[in-house]
């Protein structure tokens, strides 16, 4: 058997509910978790006891002589987990996991810490976490597997166990390159698109189609991407760089990379805006959120008001 050090309470209590009730399914039903986090636990369990601790028949987990042994002993240290003091269950048990909030580059900027924020000012523990990963095709079912707590994209879900909320649309894109970049002598598309561009990895269009290369085209030309970056900071350096430029819609994000020394931003016009969005629909901004298997939308309020109010702010 392996030291115990990965067990905490809440796998003790997965354990026990285990014991009880026979099924992950129904164990992830009763704690809120997903099934994935529960076969995990005990997959976990299994590893430091060198046990199999269940065993499926007909369907159903039937628990091993060790089990019914640490049944015991689990229940037991449940039961008396509410008349400990406060200072030993934090020196016992692990820290709680961090919530991680899955978002494009475009909305990143200062999203952890408005949450941090938000958390302290309606008195939250004061120790929460908060991690932010790169937005991509398998947050979808990262969130549904519990594996992230909240999503922000351009793309809406169809995905029944997820609340898909559609916040807000961009209104109006920023031009964004170099400070001695030539195209300051005149900022209009046509000139622009003989200059190439520099594109953040998640695109606000469908299939990843860029407007202002849909009408490059429409003019007989092509334009050269330069760079498809990660994140904010990797475009910076790429348009410091080079002649390129980019748009971008969230202001957020633009007043981000006009604050790098080197580089300007200025607002696109609205006539030159609407020419290179025809026939585009006004990027949107959705935030995903895992339901439970009765609708109910599993984040908390304060979360959840939290990110809607960052993506709002985000576009001012």
């Amino acid at each position: 058997m392996k030291k115990l050090t990965s067990i905490n309470l809440s796998t003790i209590e997965i354990l026990c509910q285990l014991y009880l009730k026979n099924s992950t399914k129904d164990v992830a039903v009763t704690l809120g978790l997903s099934q994935p986090k529960v076969s995990r636990a005990l997959n976990a369990l299994r590893d430091v006891f060198d046990d199999p601790l269940f065993i499926r028949k007909n369907n159903k987990l039937v628990a091993t002589e060790l089990t019914h042994a640490l049944y015991d002993s689990f229940s037991e240290m449940l039961a008396c987990t509410d008349s400990i003091e406060s200072d030993v269950i934090n020196s016992i048990t692990a820290p709680e996991p961090p919530i991680v909030i899955s978002t494009v580059p475009q909305l990143e900027i200062g999203l952890a810490q408005q949450v941090i924020n938000e958390a302290n000012k309606s008195r939250i523990n004061p120790n929460l976490a908060i991690s932010t990963s790169a937005w991509s095709d398998r947050s979808e079912q990262q969130l549904v597997d519990g594996d992230i707590d909240a999503a922000i994209c351009f793309t809406p879900s169809t995905r029944k166990e997820l609340l898909s909320k559609s916040v807000i649309q961009h209104r109006g894109g920023y031009l964004i390159a170099r400070a001695e970049h030539p195209i300051w002598d005149s900022p209009t598309i046509d000139n622009m698109i003989d200059y190439p561009i520099v594109k953040l990895v998640t695109m606000p269009f469908p299939a990843n189609k860029s407007p202002i290369g849909v009408y490059a085209k429409s003019k007989g030309k092509q334009v050269q991407v330069y760079a498809t970056a990660p994140d904010l900071g990797s475009a910076a350096s790429s348009l410091l760089n080079s002649n390129a430029f980019m748009i971008v819609g969230v202001k957020s994000a633009v007043n981000f990379l006009s604050s790098i020394k080197g580089l300007r931003a200025s607002k696109i016009d609205y006539p030159q805006d609407k020419l290179l969005l025809k026939d585009f629909s006004h990027p949107t901004v959705y935030l995903w959120l895992r339901r439970s298997l009765d609708g109910k939308v599993l984040a908390p309020l304060w979360l959840q008001q939290t990110l809607e109010s960052y993506i709002v702010n985000a576009h001012k």
